[in-house]
C-alpha cells in the first residue's frame, strides 16, 4: 500500500476519533517471512506469508482505550473508533490521570535499515535449500571425524527471513515509518555415541539483516558464509566433544573459587533475573525487584566496577551505539520514539528504566524508545537488547588465558539453553562447562544449571576479558506478547563463588 493512500486512510480515522477523543494514535505493522523448520525427519516449509496488523489508542480525560484491528481500511478504522467510545465509557477512571509523554524529532519521517541481499529478490526456495544443504554437510563432515566413536549427527533446524514495515501516526501529525530486515536461524545438534551416550548443543544466529547475516551467493544460487559455517562448526563440534564430558560432585563443585561465563551464559542470567524488573510498567505495577512503585531504587544490582545497558551495542570504551546490529534493535520503538542507550545501573546501582510515553510520564522522564507490541498489541515496555559493560578499566584482562590464569580450581560455562525466574532469581540450563585447574583448561564438564539471586549474584563479578557480545539471541515473552532480543556482555566474565549463586553438574 502506497504512503499517500495510508495517509489518507489515517486521516479519515483521525477526523472521526476527534469527534469525541482528545488524542489518538495507529501503529501499523506488517511482516513478510520466508520460514523452514526440521523436526526429526520432517521439514516444514512456508515460502511466503504476509501479517500486519493495526493498534489504536485513544485518550479523553485521562482515560486510554486500545483496539486491535485486522486491517488497514478506512471503514475498519472508524469502526473501531466507535467500539472504542463504548469501551471508553466503561473504563474505570485511573488513580493517575494518563498521559503520553511527547514524541521527540517530529520532523523525521522515514527510517530504515537497508539488506545488502534482500528476501524480496530471493526465490525462497533456494535461500531455504542452501540454508538445509549447509547444515546437513558439517554434520557429515563432523560423523566423518569421530567415525571411530560411531557418532551420529541428527541436526534440526529452525531459519527465517523477514522484511518488517511499520507506520506510527497520531492526531497531531506525527507521521514515521520504518523499514527494516531481520534474519534468524538455530540448529540443534543431537548427538548419539555408539556407546549410547547423548548430548545435545544449540546455536542461534540473528541480525537485523538480510540474507547476508547468514549466507553468500554463489554461482548457482546461496552457500552458509563464513561465520554461519564456523559458528555451527563450533557448537556441533561441542555436542561431539561432550560425548567425553565428566561429572562433578558436590565436594568438587565445593572448591570452585570462580565462575567464568561466556557472553551467552552472562546475558541469559542479566535479562531473566534483572532485565523484566527495570520495565517501567513493572515498576509502576510494584511488581519490580529493583525499585518500589515510585521509582525508588531498592538497592546495588551489581559490582561498583559494571553497567547494565539496554538498546543498541555500544564501545565498550566510547559508548557510542552501532545502530545497524543486534537482534533486538530497531531505529524506533512502535510509539515512534527514537531508541536510546538505555543505562539501567552505573557502578552497579540502578540508573534508569526502559519507558514507554506513558510510564515516562508518569514518572516525569523523557521517553526512551522502550516500547514494542506484537502485530497490533499494546505498545508495553520492552528490553531489546540488554548487556553488561564494565565501568572501569580495573576489570578488564587482555584474553580468556589471562583472565583464568590466576583461578585454582574453577568452570567456564558457555552457552545456554534458556532461563527460568524465580521470586528472588533465575536459573539457566548450561550447555557445556570447561573445567580449570590452576588456571588452566583441563576437561570438559556435562552440561549444568547455573542459578543466582537477583540483587546479588553479579556484586561479584571481578573480571572480564574481550569485546562486547549481544549476540546472544532469543524471544523474550511478556503480557501475551513475544518479541526478539538480544543479551550478553564482555566475551567472557568472571564470578567470584559466592552464597547467592550454586552450581550442579548432570551426571554421567
Amino acid at each position: 500500500m502506497k504512503t499517500t493512500e495510508i495517509k489518507k486512510i489515517l486521516d479519515s480515522a483521525f477526523r472521526c476519533a476527534g469527534e469525541f477523543f482528545e488524542y489518538a494514535d495507529v501503529l501499523y505493522e506488517r511482516v513478510e517471512k520466508t520460514e523452514a523448520k526440521t523436526i526429526g525427519s520432517q521439514t516444514f516449509i512456508t515460502p511466503l506469508s504476509v501479517k500486519a496488523r493495526v493498534q489504536m489508542r485513544f485518550l479523553k480525560n485521562g482515560k486510554k482505550v486500545s483496539i486491535k484491528v485486522g486491517q488497514m481500511a478506512e471503514a475498519d478504522l472508524c469502526q473501531a473508533v466507535e467500539r472504542a467510545k463504548g469501551l471508553w465509557r466503561s473504563a474505570k477512571k485511573p488513580r493517575k490521570p494518563v498521559q503520553f509523554a511527547p514524541i521527540p524529532n517530529t520532523r523525521r519521517k522515514n527510517y530504515a535499515i537497508k539488506p545488502e541481499f534482500d528476501l524480496e529478490d530471493s526465490d525462497p526456495r533456494k535461500v531455504i535449500d542452501a540454508v538445509l544443504k549447509g547444515v546437513g554437510g558439517i554434520a557429515r563432515s563432523f560423523e566423518k571425524k569421530y567415525a571411530h566413536k560411531g557418532v551420529k549427527i541428527n541436526p534440526e533446524v529452525w531459519f527465517y527471513a523477514q522484511d518488517e514495515e511499520k507506520i506510527i501516526a497520531d492526531s497531531e501529525g506525527i507521521f514515521k515509518r520504518q523499514t527494516m530486515p531481520r534474519t534468524f536461524l538455530q540448529v540443534h545438534s543431537k548427538v548419539k555415541s555408539k556407546n549410547g551416550k547423548s548430548t545435545q548443543t544449540r546455536v542461534r544466529i540473528a541480525d537485523i539483516k538480510g540474507l547476508e547475516a547468514l549466507l553468500e551467493p554463489k554461482t548457482t544460487g546461496w552457500k552458509l558464509n563464513r561465520n554461519t559455517r564456523a559458528r555451527i562448526r563450533d557448537w556441533m563440534g561441542k555436542a561431539c566433544e561432550l560425548v567425553e564430558g565428566i561429572t562433578l560432585s558436590a565436594a568438587q563443585i565445593s572448591k570452585i573459587d570462580h565462575f567464568v561465563l561466556d557472553y551467552n551464559t552472562l546475558g541469559v542470567f542479566i535479562h531473566e533475573a534483572l532485565g523484566h524488573n527495570f520495565e517501567a510498567d513493572a515498576v509502576k505495577a510494584g511488581e519490580s525487584g529493583v525499585a518500589d512503585a515510585e521509582g525508588k531504587p531498592r538497592g546495588e544490582v551489581a559490582a561498583h566496577t559494571v553497567d547494565i545497558l539496554d538498546g543498541p551495542a555500544v564501545d565498550a570504551k566510547t559508548r557510542r551505539p552501532d545502530m545497524n546490529t543486534g537482534f533486538g534493535t530497531e531505529l524506533i520503538d512502535d510509539e515512534g520514539v527514537p531508541v536510546k542507550v538505555k543505562t539501567l545501573a552505573r557502578k552497579g546501582k540502578v540508573k534508569g528504566f526502559i519507558h514507554n510515553r506513558e510510564t515516562a510520564a508518569y514518572f516525569g522522564k523523557d521517553a526512551n524508545g522502550g516500547a514494542f507490541s506484537q502485530l497490533g498489541d499494546s505498545q508495553i515496555c520492552r528490553m531489546s537488547n540488554t548487556y553488561m559493560v564494565p565501568a572501569t578499566e580495573e576489570i578488564v584482562y587482555k584474553d580468556l588465558r589471562s583472565l583464568i590464569k590466576g583461578i585454582s580450581y574453577g568452570i567456564i560455562l558457555q552457552g545456554t539453553l534458556g532461563g527460568a525466574v524465580s521470586k528472588d532469581g533465575m536459573s539457566s540450563s548450561i550447555q557445556i562447562g570447561y573445567l580449570i585447574e590452576d588456571g588452566k583448561i583441563t576437561k570438559t564438564v556435562n552440561p549444568a544449571n547455573f542459578s543466582g539471586k537477583s540483587m546479588y549474584a553479579l556484586r561479584f563479578v571481578d573480571g572480564c576479558a574481550g569485546d562486547i557480545r549481544i549476540d546472544d539471541v532469543g524471544f523474550c515473552g511478556k503480557g501475551g506478547q513475544h518479541r526478539p532480543v538480544g543479551d550478553g556482555g564482555p566475551r567472557w566474565t568472571r564470578i567470584k563463588a559466592n552464597e547467592y549463586v550454586q552450581l550442579s553438574i548432570q551426571g554421567e
